[in-house]
């Protein structure tokens, strides 16, 4: 079977990955768009255009976009400075507005403005913070990881090796598990049906699994057992939080791909 760009990478993640392998592609996508974007991206009228409307990533992608851009080995102040300069350009266009602003009644508990044009809807103010919707980075992230998950889909059922692959590897998390369940329910296919119990049956053993791990990490916390015990169990709590939740920002891509479907 001629492999393609994507199983190349799924297959290596499910062979490096210790928790998700989708959570270890979804870190690698994100990480190198910022990265992307701050050498290159940043000087694009159009990437420009979009974070002016935007006003900026999302609360999560700033964030991860400031730690990448100060990280020693590739800093770029000069990127997230150029584009927190835009993005405080707009925000002060947006403040300067509510200038025109005027109280139409107050109550308890409530306030409503009207300006010289018409009512204004408090609402409408949300459009000045940074939101997953119009968040550049999760919009590349979550195409990205539909295009792959669909990538996975096939190769499921269509290669033995990349099947066993996935019998080795450590599963999904739960975020992750709805995605790929619910891309799948978007095509019907018999071979695919099929596939889709296997995951399920492997989604069952990963959080088995994630069960006996805590139940062993609890009864360690006992006095009875030394230091040592208790210290070999310390990796459990990460890796079944990550088996539960995911990586951080697993919930955005999740969240997408449900409203775009």
């Amino acid at each position: 079977m001629e492999r393609s760009v994507g199983s190349i990478y799924i297959r290596e993640a499910l062979q490096k990955a210790e928790t998700c392998f989708l959570c270890y592609l979804e870190n690698r996508f994100e990480t190198r768009y910022i990265e992307n974007y701050l050498s290159e991206l940043v000087m694009d009228s159009n990437e420009r255009m979009k974070i002016a409307k935007s006003r900026g990533f999302c609360n999560y992608h700033f964030h991860k976009v400031f730690r990448i851009s100060r990280n020693p080995d590739t800093e770029d102040g000069l990127g997230i400075a150029l584009t927190l300069k835009t993005v405080t350009e707009e925000l002060l266009n947006d403040v300067k507005a509510h200038r025109n602003l005027k109280p139409a009644t107050v109550k308890r508990l409530k306030l409503s403005f009207k300006t010289d044009s018409g009512s204004f809807f408090i609402p409408n103010l949300i459009t000045v913070v940074a939101n997953q919707t119009e968040c550049p980075a999760c919009d590349h992230v979550s195409t990205m990881m539909q295009t792959y998950i669909q990538d996975f889909l096939q190769s499921l059922t269509a290669d033995e090796e990349f099947l066993k692959l996935y019998d080795e590897s450590a599963g999904l998390c739960i975020p992750h598990y709805i995605a790929v369940l619910f891309i799948a329910s978007r095509v019907y296919d018999a071979k695919l049906a099929l596939s889709a119990k296997r995951i399920v049956e492997k989604q069952i053993q990963a959080l088995e699994k994630a069960r006996r791990d805590l139940s062993d990490y609890i009864e360690k916390q006992d006095y009875h057992f030394s230091e040592k015990q208790r210290t070999e169990t310390e990796m459990v709590l990460g890796e079944s939080l990550a088996r539960v939740v995911g990586r951080q920002g697993a919930e955005r891509t999740l969240e997408r791909i449900l409203k775009a479907n």
